[in-house]
């Protein structure tokens, strides 16, 4: 077990008022090595040249008024005193036998537990300051914001919630794989917000040449008595959260994201991937929590032959906002990439999807697909979706599609005239439409607790009220 602070100041900062003797000051405080204070400068350098997003300059923020919904007057998040901390058990603690499991809270780096055996096999889990000042300085000197604006990675410019993490990240965790290492137990790592305030994880994930490892993300945390909401929608706890996965030629990496937030964080989260040649990128992302998400699963295919699977389930109620942004940049050829998420709404509650697939010209022979469904439950509820193709290559095979209704009155009829009452066959049909992407999920203890959570969140629902309409709306494009 090991344990580690982050750094400390005299005053806690409004993350709108950070300056560079902030930046400074902390990377000095934790000891870190020259080159990553550096890098802190240069992406503080970069967030001067930025403004907030804004929805009618940036079309990536255009359904998700920013300003309306992120509080940007936060203080950044104090160090955690480990001692008085009490934990609800979440769904890493109900791994079988992980290889890793580590517990951030609060800008620090709780503990951190390997399994010996994988441990001697060559799997290094530690914090990423420990990484950079140690045996893997050169990985992660390499690694650290190359999927991001510090680095050389391909894509679009990343916005300043992203250089913001890049300057001020506080508790970091990095995971080694050694080249043809197949970790056959999965790496879990918790992160919690029990406190008000900006809290700033990084993740950094490296699988080498033949590699292969699961790593479970899950986010917990909010509903704190204390914390009064700012405004209507401002919440009193950001986490604005950045994770980089290196997949090597011919690795395998699964990732599954797990958020169960309370209603008082507004959750950031960029969850980003380089897929080199023959490598296979797997990630599955359960949004069941939190007032405000913005969820952005991407995967750059930068070699041939490599593939992307991301699926998704999301459940939103009452004032609850998701917004989930898949994006698939195809640079090499001969890639494949398969995007499906599937949603439910309740309540005054709002779904955006949008789904961006990129071919660059050079990407011949790629394979991509994208699908987004969402299911209308209630009165108030509203989902936009819009999947985009940006294709530049013409030897290539493309479809995408969306799918927005209410429960079709024929299959209710059909299993009440079977016998089931309407509460239980309404319960099937929501239960049902999530299956395609559970069955996905390789993990039997993710598996129960999403669909755990999706009952809970169907015995909230008033099913008397839930919509029923004699056909669905279906908008296929391809």
């Amino acid at each position: 077990m090991t344990t580690s602070t982050a750094p400390t100041t005299d005053t806690p900062t409004s993350l709108d008022a950070i300056t560079e003797d902030v930046v400074l000051d902390r990377s000095t405080a934790a000891g870190e090595p020259s080159w990553m204070t550096d890098r802190r400068l240069a992406a503080f350098k970069t967030w001067l040249d930025q403004d907030w997003p804004n929805r009618r300059a940036d079309e990536y923020w255009r359904n998700t008024p920013f300003d309306r919904l992120v509080d940007v007057t936060l203080p950044l998040v104090e160090p955690v005193d480990a001692e008085c901390v009490e934990l609800a058990e979440g769904v890493v603690d109900t791994l079988e036998s992980p290889a890793a499991t580590v517990t951030v809270v609060d800008g620090a780096v709780l503990s951190i537990r390997v399994d010996e055996d994988w441990a001697d096999r060559g799997l290094v889990v530690e914090s990423l300051r420990d990484a950079a000042a140690g045996p893997c300085a050169g990985v992660v000197s390499e690694h650290l914001g190359s999927l991001t604006t510090t680095g050389t990675g391909s894509g679009r410019d990343e916005d300043r919630t992203i250089s913001t993490n890049d300057a001020l990240w506080d508790a970091g965790v990095f995971v080694h794989v050694p080249a043809e290492l197949e970790v056959t137990a999965p790496i879990g790592i918790q992160t919690y917000a029990t406190r008000p305030g900006v809290h700033l994880p990084r993740v950094l994930a490296v699988a080498e040449h033949h590699a292969r490892v699961t790593l479970v993300l899950e986010h917990l945390g909010g509903d704190l008595p204390d914390a009064p909401r700012a405004s209507r929608n401002k919440t009193p706890v950001l986490v604005d959260e950045v994770v980089e996965v290196i997949a090597r030629d011919s690795s395998f990496v699964d990732v599954i994201s797990v958020n169960e937030h309370g209603d008082d964080v507004a959750f950031l989260s960029l969850q980003k991937a380089g897929a080199h040649r023959d490598a296979t990128v797997r990630h599955y992302s359960a949004t069941l929590g939190g007032a405000t998400v913005r969820l952005r699963p991407e995967v750059d295919l930068l070699g041939p032959g490599a593939s992307a699977f991301p699926s998704g389930i999301y459940f939103a109620d009452e004032g609850q906002h998701f917004d989930v942004q898949p994006y698939m940049r195809h640079i090499a050829p001969r890639a494949t990439s398969d995007v499906l998420y599937k949603g439910a709404l309740q309540g005054k509650s709002r779904a955006v999807f949008r789904g961006n697939v990129y071919v660059a010209r050079e990407a011949v022979g790629t394979t991509t697909n994208e699908n987004n469904r969402n299911l209308i439950l209630t009165k108030g509820a509203r989902a936009d979706s819009t999947p985009f193709l940006e294709i530049e290559c013409a030897d290539i095979t493309a479809g995408h599609g969306s799918a927005t209704g209410q429960i079709d009155a024929r299959h209710l009829f059909y299993l009440q005239a079977r016998g089931l009452r309407r509460e239980q066959a309404l319960r099937l049909i929501v239960l049902g439409f999530f299956n395609e992407v559970l069955e996905q999920i390789t993990l039997p203890s993710i598996g129960e607790r999403t669909l755990a959570a999706i009952e809970r969140e169907i015995d909230l629902a008033d099913l008397d009220q839930v919509n029923v309409s004699a056909g669905r709306v279906d908008t296929p494009r391809d």
